[in-house]
């Protein structure tokens, strides 16, 4: 990992209307609020968070898949919020995506070489023969058998359809990748062998990858940082071993007493918190800190104004008027 910053983000925001209420009435829906980070070359940053804090939406946004609402987004120092299509096509085989569920993200009535080779094409990388070619080679790359690429999808399990994805995402030699609950969908035991994959793959290609999961678990396991997210806005920014041995934000904790431990002296016992209420509709987001409905350390002051992510210590990033462990801390 280096200090080059591939991706910046800056007061990202993505709204959508949606209706609500009794008579139906159009409301804004905020599913990212103003979020704001960097992805660094070479390294893995894990996004976490409950389902519906806008962690996809988040993801979709950074590739441009979904126009922003405001905010910006560079690529390598270029600003593409605002791009046509056009514009945007000599960045798009740079970013590339893994998806969440590799039953649903493979057309069933097309062969896997032809799913694989699809972005090759579109992008002419050379002839039928070297489009062929290079398919086969990517199946090897991700431990399939390259005679397997005249078969269709329901001949393949999870585990090999998830590989399937990845060769179809590695075909441009893209420099991030965005994988997208890349295992949540799969058996425990085949979890593993597709994180290993993974890992073996930004060794060898100098991948950047950017990893969305709610398995803290696997988060920890595959990341250089983590970001957490909740309604929306990041609430703590860290590197992966400080966020979990000592985290700042009371979310953040909740989160990790959720987490299964292993009774063998190795890890600090923490104790179950169970969070009041539900997340907040994010059409009728409550005033001030988005947490302090949910937070057993609330004030007025979490109740009237809103905390911004600040740097309270080195590479500890953190959106909370009372963090946790530090000078201010209950």
């Amino acid at each position: 990992m280096s200090d080059e910053v591939l991706l910046r983000a800056t007061d990202v925001v993505k709204s959508f209307q949606v209706r609500g209420g009794t008579l139906g009435q159009k409301k804004v829906s905020t599913a990212v609020n103003g979020v704001s980070l960097d992805i660094l070359r070479g390294e893995t940053l894990g996004i976490v968070g409950e389902s519906g804090c806008g962690k996809s939406t988040l993801a979709r946004c950074l590739v441009q898949l979904s126009a922003v609402s405001s905010g910006s987004i560079e690529f390598r120092g270029t600003t593409l919020t605002g791009l046509s299509r056009r514009q945007l096509r000599p960045y798009r085989h740079e970013m590339q995506l893994v998806f969440q569920d590799p039953y649903a993200s493979l057309n069933p009535r097309r062969t896997v070489g032809d799913i694989v080779a699809d972005p090759l094409r579109i992008n002419k990388f050379g002839s039928s023969a070297q489009i062929e070619a290079r398919v086969k080679q990517l199946f090897e790359t991700v431990g399939l058998d390259p005679s397997y690429v005249r078969r269709y999808p329901h001949e393949f399990s999870g585990g090999q359809r998830q590989r399937i994805g990845i060769a179809r995402s590695l075909g441009l030699n893209p420099s991030l990748v965005v994988a997208d609950e890349p295992v949540s969908a799969l058996d425990v035991s085949v979890q593993a062998q597709v994180l290993n994959l993974m890992a073996d793959l930004q060794d060898e290609f100098q991948l950047t990858y950017l990893f969305i999961a709610h398995d803290l678990g696997v988060v920890r396991h595959v990341s250089d940082r983590v970001g957490v997210m909740y309604l929306g806005q990041l609430v703590e920014l860290a590197d992966a071993d400080a966020l979990y041995d000592e985290p700042l934000h009371p979310y953040t904790e909740a989160l990790l007493s959720a987490v299964p431990q292993l009774n063998d002296g190795t890890e600090v016992r923490r104790e179950r918190i169970v969070l009041s209420g539900d997340v907040p509709d994010p059409a009728e987001r409550p005033s001030g800190c988005p947490f302090h409905p949910r937070c057993a350390y609330a004030t007025e002051e979490c109740r009237g104004s809103d905390p911004a992510l600040v740097e309270i210590r080195p590479r500890r990033f953190v959106a909370c008027h009372h963090p946790l462990n530090s000078s201010t801390s209950h």
